[in-house]
């Protein structure tokens, strides 16, 4: 999943950060991974805001739930933000 999201087409990367967020709901863990947090963070500054949405939706859904990933996407959020 993490190769694809560097992939040319909007939709195949959208797709790609959908996926990504089911694996997540099987184990939120895995957003702890600095190699997940580099494709995350990637696309948060996607071009696409399809992709971009997805992004923050599959944050939104799990750093709230474990409080220790606010903290490791405390910057990239804000830097989204901003």
């Amino acid at each position: 999943i993490l190769r694809v999201l560097g992939e040319n087409s909007i939709a195949v990367r959208t797709k790609a950060m959908k996926c990504l967020s089911e694996v997540v709901a099987v184990d939120p863990s895995i957003l702890a991974r600095l190699d997940m947090q580099r494709g995350v963070h990637g696309r948060l500054m996607d071009n696409s805001t399809s992709v971009r949405e997805a992004a923050v939706e599959l944050l939104g859904r799990f750093v709230l739930c474990r409080p220790q990933l606010a903290e490791q996407y405390y910057d990239m959020l804000i830097e989204r933000i901003l």
